[in-house]
């Protein structure tokens, strides 16, 4: 994978160590269009929670299906232009460490390095998607995948022993 982040991220293992190996996968193709978003929640919550028992507790989760909504309506608002019926891939990966989602499609790419740090102090229309993914994510990095499409991976690390609730919380609910 090309690596066309800022700073550069290299998606293959974190900070120069091996790459773990992926304990599970699963690949959503969805349509341009915004009605599909439920889906890529739908998605991303499955990968999170039940593809492989839960991966992540409850609030990461939700913080990664915010993500990728996020991810995804920019492709199709920006990428392929509003131009419904184009496809985007979505795919989930679970590792020891950490869980990726990944999207790629064949629309316009995305280069981070043109654009500005917003000022969240001020009343503005847009433009925070990439600071907001950068607050609740890992890592966010923008690359090629392998047929050379325009890709964006969400990264989101595993916290050992939070993703499932403890007995003592879930039998003072039940």
């Amino acid at each position: 994978m090309t690596s066309r982040s800022y700073p550069p991220r290299r998606i293959a293992g974190v900070y120069g160590a091996p790459e773990k190996p992926v304990v599970a996968h699963a690949k959503l193709a969805v349509s341009s269009d915004l009605s599909e978003l439920a889906r890529v929640r739908e998605f991303v919550r499955h990968v999170c929670r039940e593809l492989d028992g839960p991966a992540l507790d409850e609030p990461s989760t939700t913080a990664v299906q915010l993500a990728a909504t996020e991810a995804a309506s920019n492709i199709m608002r920006h990428a392929y232009r509003g131009e419904t019926g184009r496809t985007i891939d979505v795919s989930g990966e679970i590792l020891d460490d950490r869980v990726r989602i990944a999207f790629s499609h064949d629309g316009d790419p995305f280069e981070p390095a043109e654009v500005t740090e917003p000022d969240v102090d001020a009343s503005t229309r847009g433009g925070l998607g990439l600071y907001i993914l950068q607050q609740i994510l890992d890592d966010v990095v923008h690359a090629e995948d392998d047929a050379q499409r325009p890709s964006m991976t969400l990264i989101k690390n595993r916290q050992p022993g939070n993703a499932t609730e403890s007995e003592a919380d879930a039998t003072q609910r039940g």
